[in-house]
């Protein structure tokens, strides 16, 4: 799957491990249903076919992916042509300050993030961030050109440390900057050489692709590359070797190419079409006569998956059709003669010997139970009532059977496993106001029941002296002091304050960097 192919690629996750809860308890049902089969002597058909179980997960695994939101093909959406948002996403690594172009790769990039800056219209909206081991947020998505572009010039390799260049880091920070639900055209504009000392396989597509946004390129430096300067001495990797940086175009063509952007080799002299670039970010932001903009978005494709889950779960819920007599039925037959083998045993009264002489019959399976309880064989008579209640086609005989086993059970004191039969009892007759009775006795009995004895709690600790200090008022009842309200400034005190106040945009934006997590990694990186 593709990045950006899904709306919410965070909850993928926890669909599958709600998918995979779904099909671990339809297995353990089936495993308990066998089981349960296993232990009254036969194999019986299952309660549940297969194929129900089948369209039942297959509907869960349906309305999963329509929660996750596959995005299909494209459509056109028209909004107000208000100007397109445009984040300045600018490489400040080691290996941008390369000087294959003079006089290095950042100045050149530096000076093209002007250029970008002042061919956007008056309605256009700009963001800056930059990015080396990780993206930072220079400046959010803004009309004034030139605090952007005094901020673009203070940029440089000595603000994010360590070094390294991660670009998925960068794209990650800029779709931060777009506002979510946002109808204004988008995209990302890269000043980078695109290398990755790390050579990372993730590059930030899934990113930008959240936020519908297309990145656009421009790829610093050569493809013989350069050394990297490092106080004044060409900088050396772990093994002492001079490191020589190459543009790595190719990286940034896979993420314009995944997005709808496009990348731009600069010159020898570090130059590219910043106007052609300026008119490729524009291509979603020309008005029409009506002022609106035709804009191109990925389409989310919902309904295919609703409607495939809606008839999975309609073909599920169908009434289950009467088996005709055949040999699914004579194998039933057989499976409940063969329980009734441990229910009648050798029993030579006229009922074991209509049930040999008719094999499975419920009503006489009902009979031999209600007689077996009436002499007190309470272990054959539920092996009896069973023995028709799972074999029984009629839902009405196998109502009465799960009926009657509720009852042995309560005259066994068993009060769990007289509730699970008039459940199931009540599941298939729903208006027997008997079972009804019977089972809401039962759950009274059950919460009668008197809970286990709690573990005794350990002593509570006696709350902790309050502590005074030395010359307050020991007192009871003294109520504490009011803290001393603090004086507003003078406009004079404001004045000064404000002339103390060092408005250096360097400064601001070390600051704005600077990162108080211990880096991750020891040695050069560029």
């Amino acid at each position: 799957m593709s990045p950006g192919a899904l709306v919410h690629p965070d909850w993928l996750a926890g669909v599958l491990a709600l998918f995979a809860a779904a099909a671990l308890s339809v297995a353990l049902a089936r495993l308990r249903a066998r089981h349960l089969r296993r232990r009254l002597g036969a194999v019986l058909p299952p309660g549940i076919s297969r194929a129900r179980e089948t369209a039942l997960l297959l509907a869960l695994a349906a309305i999963g992916v329509a929660l996750l939101g596959p995005r299909i093909g494209e459509q056109e959406v028209r909004v107000p042509a208000s100007g397109i948002d445009l984040v300045l996403l600018v490489d400040v690594s080691r290996s941008m300050d390369a000087r294959d172009v003079a006089p290095s790769r950042l100045a050149r990039a530096r000076l093209a993030g002007e250029e970008l800056l002042a061919r956007m219209a008056p309605g256009d909206r700009v963001a800056l961030a930059f990015f080396a081991s990780r993206g930072v947020l220079a400046a959010p998505l803004t009309p004034d050109r030139e605090a952007l572009t005094q901020l673009l010039r203070a940029l440089d390799s000595d603000l994010v440390r360590p070094a390294g260049s991660n670009l998925a880091a960068g794209l990650r920070t800029a779709s931060q900057a777009f506002e979510p639900g946002g109808e204004r055209p988008r995209a990302v504009f890269v000043l980078s050489d695109g290398e990755d000392p790390e050579r990372r396989g993730e590059l930030g597509t899934a990113a930008v692709l959240q936020v519908e946004a297309p990145v656009f390129a421009a790829a610093f430096g050569s493809d013989a590359g350069a050394t990297v300067p490092d106080r004044g001495l060409p900088l050396r990797d772990r093994e002492g070797a001079i490191v020589v940086s190459r543009r790595q175009a190719g990286r940034l063509e896979r993420i314009a190419r995944a997005t709808g952007g496009s990348v731009y080799r600069t010159d020898e002299w570090g130059s590219f079409d910043t106007e052609a670039a300026a008119a490729a970010l524009r291509r979603g932001g020309v008005a029409d006569a009506e002022g609106m903009a035709t804009r191109r978005i990925r389409a989310v494709q919902v309904w295919p998956c609703a409607a495939l889950a809606f008839a999975l779960l309609t073909l599920e819920g169908l009434p289950r059709l009467r088996r005709r007599a055949g040999a699914p039925r004579l194998a039933g037959l057989a499976a409940a003669g063969l329980l009734l083998s441990g229910a009648a045993g050798e029993d030579p009264d006229e009922l074991a010997a209509a049930l040999r002489a008719r094999p499975g019959d419920p009503r006489l399976l009902i009979e031999l139970g209600l007689d077996r309880l009436e002499r007190g064989r309470r272990e054959q008579a539920i092996r009896a009532f069973r023995a028709a209640a799972v074999g029984s086609p009629d839902t009405e005989l196998a109502a009465l059977a799960w009926y009657d086993l509720g009852v042995a059970a309560l005259e066994e004191g068993s009060l769990e496993a007289a509730r699970a039969a008039f459940f199931e009892s009540l599941a298939l007759e729903p208006a027997d106001r008997e079972a009804r009775f019977n089972l809401e006795w039962t759950q009274a009995a059950l919460d009668r029941e008197p809970p286990p004895a709690p573990s005794p709690l350990p002593a509570e600790a006696p709350p902790p002296e309050p502590d005074r200090r030395e010359g307050e008022d020991s007192e009871p009842g003294a109520e504490p002091a009011e803290p001393p309200e603090r004086s507003e400034p003078s406009a004079e005190q404001r004045r000064r304050w404000l002339e103390r106040v060092d408005d250096d945009l360097g400064r601001a934006l070390q600051a704005a960097a600077r990162d108080k997590r211990p880096p991750r990694r020891v040695g050069p990186a560029w």
